[in-house]
């Protein structure tokens, strides 16, 4: 009966974990939703308007009409070049989301992975536990297990749950893996250069401004002086800042490319070639120290198996222990090199 209920907390605790695994962290509907509140903006059209007494400007749309008296200027503007820029900016969110989802496959998405295989161990290893804590209780009470030893082996128990307890609690924080791990660090290098390519192009039209106007322009006096109060015009302005804009662009793409790279950028520190292989080679050398480590305490496990008696049963229930640990970190270590290689893409 006991042996049923740890099986199902076991398995309830895995399914409130795929409930709250974060599928969405918020981050691609936070900057897709400031790109668009912006573009929304940019977009759309102006309308101005403007009465009274009202000077009649040299550039005005009727320069010849009279001065003076109340006059009634109102229409709508549509900045084209806020179009352009709205398009620019929705679409650096959008790279800047693909950005985000290819780190989280190279720092979250493998850490998943090691921890969700070290899970995997240790919820094999309670249902065990389970059947270790009802023959510890049936040995004190027959005297054949001091309290001191029933102690131990109780605590060697909730020492197994804690950890458990602490990687499915980590499981629950990270992103489960949305696909194939497979060059996930060229995705973020590519999306990374695509960001900087649509902030290159958000720099270089701050030189425009290319804007079409249309509306009403009337005196409310004498207004048969004026027969034809409507206008439309188009307005176009450029700043010659942006003939010296194409050298600086290209050295701050290079610039960050080179940032990039190197590990230093805060954002890209867990997402580079370099580091992923330092840790690869790292890992690498304690799976070797955990696989022999592991292969040691299963032959002592074994070979005490073949020997009789109460003090051979409690040494060798000591050694399980210790083994399960030793299997689940051998595991992590197994699954996190696989993922990491993956992610390289190769």
């Amino acid at each position: 009966m006991r042996t049923l209920l740890v099986t199902a907390l076991v398995l309830a605790s895995r399914l409130a974990h795929a409930e709250d695994a974060p599928a969405n962290d918020g981050y691609c509907d936070y900057v897709e939703g400031v790109a668009k509140a912006q573009a929304a903006v940019l977009f759309a059209p102006t309308v101005f308007g403007q009465f009274g007494l009202i000077e009649q400007a040299a550039g005005a749309a009727n320069p010849d009409v009279q001065n003076g008296g109340l006059r009634l200027i109102a229409g709508v503007r549509v900045s084209l070049d806020g179009i352009y820029k709205g398009l620019a900016t929705r679409d650096r969110a959008r790279a800047d989301c693909r950005r985000h989802k290819a780190l989280e496959q190279v720092r979250g998405e493998t850490a998943y992975v090691a921890l969700d295989a070290r899970a995997k161990v240790l919820d094999g290893a309670l249902a065990e536990t389970d059947k270790i804590l009802s023959q510890t209780k049936e040995d004190l009470d027959s005297r054949r297990m001091t309290a001191q030893e029933a102690t131990a082996t109780r605590l060697r128990v909730e020492e197994l749950r804690q950890l458990a307890e602490q990687t499915h609690r980590e499981l629950r924080l990270l992103p489960q893996p949305s696909g194939t791990l497979g060059g996930a660090i060229g995705a973020f290098e590519r999306a990374d250069a695509q960001v900087e390519a649509y902030e290159g192009k958000l720099r270089r039209a701050q030189a425009f401004d290319v804007s079409f106007r249309v509306g009403l322009d009337q005196f409310l006096e004498n207004s048969q002086d004026n027969p034809s109060p409507y206008f439309a015009v188009v307005a176009v302005g450029v700043n010659l800042g942006v003939l010296f804009q194409g050298s600086a662009n290209e050295r701050a793409a290079a610039g960050r490319k080179r940032l990039l790279k190197s590990g230093r950028d805060p954002l890209a520190s867990d997402a580079t070639t370099e580091r992923l292989r330092a840790m690869i080679e790292v890992e690498s050398k304690r799976e070797q120290e955990t696989a022999a480590l592991e292969a040691d305490l299963q032959r002592q496990y074994d070979a005490i198996g073949r020997v009789g008696g109460e003090e051979s049963k409690r040494y060798r229930q000591t050694v399980w222990f210790e083994l399960v640990k030793i299997r689940a970190e051998h595991a992590y270590l197994q699954a996190h090199i696989r993922a990491l290689r993956e992610v390289l893409g190769g």
